[in-house]
Order: C-alpha cells, then sequence, then structure tokens
C-alpha cells in the first residue's frame, strides 16, 4: 500500500514538497542516499537538512526496518532525524516507539490557494528583496539561515542550489540596506509551489519582516504561475500564515534516538 492510500490528498501534496526539496537538495550536492525502503542526505559540515525521509511513501515498511535505523543511526551511519507526515508517523507509531524513537519536533503542514487569493499591498519601502544567484550571495543566504535556525547550514550546499531556477529561487530580504532574512521557493513536479527556509535575524526579529518576505515569495509564485503553495510552519509561525491565508493540513513529525 502506497502513502496515496495512507493519507488524504492534502496531506501528500504537503508532504510530498518537503521530500521531493530534500530529494533535490540531496542530488545536487550529492549527499542523497536511496534505498529500497528510505532516502537520506549525508551532508557534511551542514546541519541541514540532514534527516532520513520517505519512509513509507513508497511501500508500506516492516517494523524489522526500525529496528536496523535505529542501529545504524547510533553507529554514526545514518542522521539521527527521521521526518514523517502525520498519518504515517500514527500508522508506524509502535514500531518507532519500540525501536527508541521519541519526537523531537512538529511542524504544521499548511496550503494556500494562490487562484483565489488576493494580496494586500503592504508598505515595503524598507525592505529590499535579492535573488540569490551566485556563490558569495548562497554563502550569505547559508549565514541568515544559520544565525536564524540556530543550527548549521552549509554555504556549499545552498550553492548547489542557485544554478536551477526551474526548480529552485533563493531570496535574502534587506531591512534597511542590512541582510535580515532568507527565503526561498522549491517547485515541484506536481506543479505546487513550497515556501522553505523562512528565516529572520534575532536582531532583526519584531519588524514583519517574515511576513513580508512570504508575501513577496508568495506573489513570486503567482508570477511564475503557481496555483498552489504548500509550507511547514512552526507554532510561532502558524499565526502569520493563517493572517495570510493558509490553511491547516497535517503535522509534520521529526523523530530522534536520545540514547
Amino acid at each position: 500500500m502506497s502513502a496515496k492510500e495512507n493519507m488524504d490528498q492534502a496531506e501528500w501534496i504537503v508532504i510530498n514538497n518537503m521530500f521531493e526539496f530534500w530529494d533535490f537538495v540531496g542530488h545536487q550536492s550529492n549527499t542523497l542516499l536511496t534505498t529500497t525502503d528510505f532516502k537520506a542526505i549525508l551532508v557534511k559540515g551542514s546541519d541541514w537538512p540532514k534527516r532520513i525521509f520517505n519512509l513509507g511513501m513508497e511501500q508500506d515498511a516492516e517494523p524489522s526496518v526500525f529496528e536496523k535505523l535505529a542501529i545504524q543511526i547510533q553507529a554514526g551511519n545514518l542522521p539521527n532525524m527521521i521526518t514523517f507526515t502525520e498519518s504515517l508517523a500514527d500508522r508506524y507509531q509502535e514500531p518507532l516507539s519500540a525501536a527508541g524513537f521519541i519526537p523531537r519536533m512538529k511542524q504544521l503542514g499548511m496550503m494556500i490557494d494562490l487562484s483565489a487569493t488576493v494580496f494586500n499591498d503592504e508598505a515595503l519601502s524598507a525592505i529590499h528583496f535579492e535573488e540569490v544567484e551566485d556563490e558569495n550571495q548562497a554563502g550569505l543566504f547559508a549565514a541568515i539561515a544559520a544565525q536564524s535556525f540556530n543550527y548549521d547550514v552549509g554555504p556549499d550546499v545552498v550553492a548547489s542550489l542557485i544554478n536551477r531556477k526551474d526548480k529552485v529561487r533563493l531570496f535574502i530580504a534587506h531591512h534597511e540596506n542590512q541582510a535580515a532574512a532568507c527565503g526561498l521557493i522549491f517547485y515541484d513536479e506536481q506543479g505546487h509551489a513550497g515556501l522553505h527556509m523562512i528565516g529572520t535575524l534575532p536582531e532583526a526579529r519584531g519588524k514583519g519582516l517574515a511576513k513580508k518576505l512570504t508575501l513577496h515569495l508568495l506573489q513570486e509564485c503567482v508570477n511564475d504561475k503557481k496555483e498552489l503553495c504548500v509550507l511547514h510552519a512552526s507554532k510561532a509561525g502558524e499565526y502569520v500564515y493563517v493572517k495570510l491565508g493558509f490553511t491547516a493540513v497535517k503535522d509534520m513529525i521529526t523523530y530522534h534516538i536520545t540514547n
């Protein structure tokens, strides 16, 4: 049984965009491991996007897979983070727990119908948006992301994405002539857009930059003739995205092993 048969269409669309994005990053940076049961990104010198993913998306996972993953993680051969959409997390809760996996973080999958949404113009006079097109800009994007999310983001990984505007577009927001926020758009094989890596430097928070950057990214999606956009929101970001017209779908849950 495939994942499409285990979840509704909206949930599949949202999680598929994320997993396709990680798959794309892994291919571009030559860090992707693909097995019959799962995929993993084995990037060095970066905490992002070091994940095990896609487990259960193509076919049902056998309970023994989780024990084997735990052994490989504890041996240091695989990242100690494995991500599921909510329906599959529920489905595999028992073997996950038995293998020693516990939830580490949760993000809410959300979507917006761009064809039925009108974005209000806001005063953006203090904001300048720059599209990332070279390695220096990629390094700046990585630095902003690392400080925003408090984990390492490898500039080489980011730089591997900049020559594929048909799939991914990266932006830096400047506030009062200072680089302050970052975010990117990923276009999946189904023709849907996904917003990822939206982050603001700690010293630039409280100025509404995340909202303004999101509006800019959404307008770029509209300009690129996309009709549906998805993202995964932290608890702190949910309110912002609801105000912009996003609706909740399902959680994305990441597990790890603590011992």
